[in-house]
């Protein structure tokens, strides 16, 4: 694969994750199956190992959960430790490169440690607060860092204690989830009203525990397990299997399934016993992890920006169902490049229906030598849709038939050009383009333009009133509300909105513009470091390299991006428009650059308002201890990692210190 070829695919890769985070984190309306989404994330971090330059702050291996705010249906609560994600394993080969990762971090070879496994139940993650063993709060895992105060409702889940058996200080993590039984009983229900059904009971257990009304929280019959908390240190264990069993004492409710084992086999064995029984199982399940048994080697171990590195969840084998392929079919998307896509005779597939699936490029159909009309093994495992893995050739009939790749595009019938394996409708007045670009300007995440649905935008377009977004700001009431389906009243809500998004900030203007590999964090930084849209318009190869977060292929892009005539007409009528093109934007000062520190210890103020300081100052906040940190601020109980910063020589800091070297070094 060239360059081009994986950059193309990474800008699809991190749309299609993105969508799905925000569905499954937010609107609790999965578009992906899990064992789909891990394969797609598990391409790109493929991809990001093979060209590093493609890794960008907003790509979707360097965070946790949505990267949208928490909804504001619920009162947003800020998690004292974040709950982070894990990473996965797919097979043997992937949990021994997990046991070799963990030996190179503890700088030894071969050495097999004792594991705890544990099933990985398909619920919703919570996270609850006991203070002198009294409930005072719960929330969701929200986007890693700040959920949704759920406390009301969770007291509605009889398993879970308000009051635990010892006075102690303790923030738990586990499972809400609904029993397969429940959840039948629930669409049964739903289905004699009329009302539509859960999909799965991860979905239901989500929608069950937002209620508003506490009553109907009451009546799903909710379960949860708990196994993780916060901080360890005064929790009374010292290991993983020690800590479940100290939550069992203390009322929480812990799962059976699990066990203590030995090396990558321990773990591979428990897995295959899981697997065997995961249909007879009262809850759903997608796979096992394991966790490192001691305690004090998870927190040496310590994590990457967005998982522990001494856990690893271990996926449950996707299923794999035939079907015939009735024909093939083409999609533009945003940036032009042109998808094939499978239609399906319809089959039920880990709980749904499909009737669709992504075949990616000519090269990929050719690889199967897939025919229109043959019967095909499809599973969740690659696309927005599910993918077809390959074709029965000997089931293949008579009337099967080659497909071949169009010339030119479907919607505006330009000829399609080719680079690489994808091909791509380069006329910039494409319907479809139009249409793409457009719905990402208005989306929540962008310009947060509400009124605009797919069909209204396809609307003003058909009608000629919508060729880009900088058309979006001389809409005319009259004709606007002239629309089928609108009136005067609708038509002034959606101008109303229109104009208060001229106020938007500059990082959501860069974002909306829709250049490639440019997401929202490419977007804050470019707004951190410049104090308008004219200065990056301005901005030299050399300026953007000096970015820390902006890696080569980004700022390729960006210059190419900023450069073409498209981008800067549309930036100059969107400016004529009245939209912002000002930083508001605190920036990021120098004062720190090159300089490491690593937080730990209980401290006067919250470790994120020492990080953000630090990090407007230019330093770098890592999570783990090693000889390239510049220093160590260890407040009181500051644990293994001010054992390690002593071992290494690194240098320790108290608060005072830190505020000596920030006054030294200029930093308010």
């Amino acid at each position: 694969m060239t360059i081009l070829e994986a950059r193309a695919r990474a800008v699809d890769l991190h749309d299609i994750l993105n969508r799905a985070n925000q569905a499954y984190y937010e609107l609790d309306n999965p578009d992906l199956s899990d064992a789909e989404y891990d394969i797609l994330m598990r391409e790109l971090r493929s991809l990001e190992v093979s060209f590093p330059e493609l890794i960008t702050p907003d790509s979707p291996t360097q965070r946790v959960g949505s990267d949208t705010k928490v909804r504001t249906m619920f009162t947003p609560v800020k998690h004292p430790t974040p709950m982070m994600s894990l990473d996965n394993a797919f097979g043997l080969s992937d949990l021994e490169g997990f046991e070799e990762r963990l030996n190179n971090v503890m700088g030894v070879k071969n050495v097999q440690r004792q594991y705890t496994c544990e099933l990985k139940i398909d619920g919703l993650g919570i996270n609850l607060v006991y203070k002198k063993g009294k409930l005072q709060w719960a929330a969701t895992r929200g986007d890693g860092e700040t959920g949704e105060d759920v406390t009301e409702n969770i007291k509605t889940i009889p398993s879970i204690p308000q009051t635990l058996t010892e006075p102690v200080d303790l923030e738990v993590r586990g499972e809400v989830y609904l029993s397969r039984a429940e959840f039948a009983r629930i669409n049964v229900e739903l289905e004699a009203k009329g009302a539509a059904q859960f999909k799965n009971p991860r979905n239901a257990a989500a929608g069950s525990l937002r209620q508003k009304d506490t009553v109907m929280t009451a009546s799903r019959n909710l379960k949860a397990y708990f196994y993780a908390c916060g901080d360890t240190r005064d929790l009374g264990a010292t290991t993983q299997s020690g800590m479940l069993e100290r939550f069992k004492a203390l009322g929480l409710p812990v799962s059976s399934d699990y066990a203590v084992v030995d090396g990558v086999t321990g773990i591979e064995a428990y897995h295959q016993r899981m697997t065997a029984a995961r249909a007879t199982l009262e809850f759903d399940a997608d796979g096992s992890v394991a966790k490192i048994e001691e305690l004090r080697l998870q927190e040496e171990l310590g994590a990457t920006g967005r998982a522990p590195r001494w856990a690893i969840a271990y996926k449950f084998p996707a299923e794999e169902v035939l079907t015939k392929l009735r024909e093939i079919t083409v999609q533009v998307g945003r940036t032009g490049k042109i998808t094939p896509v499978a239609e399906l005779e319809p089959v039920n597939l880990e709980g749904s229906t499909v009737s669709r699936a992504t075949l990616h490029n000519q090269d990929f159909i050719d690889g199967l030598g897939l025919h229109v009309g043959d019967t095909v093994v499809i599973r969740k495992a690659g696309g927005v849709i599910p993918e077809v893995v390959r074709a029965v050739v000997e089931a293949r009939g008579s009337s099967s038939a080659a497909w071949v790749f169009p010339t030119h595009c479907p919607v505006c019938k330009s000829e399609l050009q080719r680079e690489g394996a994808h091909h791509f409708c380069a006329n910039p007045d494409c319907a479809a383009k139009q249409y793409e670009g457009i719905r990402h300007f208005v989306s929540r995440d962008v310009m947060d333009i509400q009124g605009f649905g797919d069909e209204r935008i396809q609307q003003m377009i058909d009608a000629g009133m919508l060729h880009d977004v900088a058309d979006l700001y001389h809409l005319e009431l009259s004709k606007v509300a002239a629309l089928d389906r609108m009136g005067e009243k609708s038509a002034k809500k959606l101008l109303e909105q229109i104009e208060q998004s001229k106020n938007a900030e500059l990082s959501r203007v860069i974002y909306g513009l829709g250049m490639p590999l440019v997401g929202d964090k490419v977007s804050t930084l470019l707004e951190r470091n410049f104090p308008n849209m004219a200065a990056i318009l301005a901005v030299t190869k050399e300026q953007l390299a000096g970015i820390s977060g902006l890696g080569g292929t980004i700022i390729d892009n960006l210059l190419v991006g900023l450069a073409s005539p498209r981008i800067q007409k549309l930036i100059t009528r969107l400016e004529q428009a009245g939209v912002n093109m000002t930083s508001n934007a605190k920036p990021i000062g120098t004062a720190l650059t090159g300089l490491s520190f690593v937080i730990t210890g209980t401290l006067s103020k919250s470790r994120d308002e020492i990080q953000t300081r630090l990090e407007q100052a230019g330093a770098r906040v890592t999570g783990s201890v090693t000889k390239k940190t510049s220093y160590l601020l260890a407040g009181e109980s500051a644990g293994s990692k001010l054992d390690k910063a002593n071992e290494l020589g690194v240098t320790v800091l108290s608060e005072a210190e830190l505020e000596v070297l920030l006054l030294e070094k200029g930093v308010a």
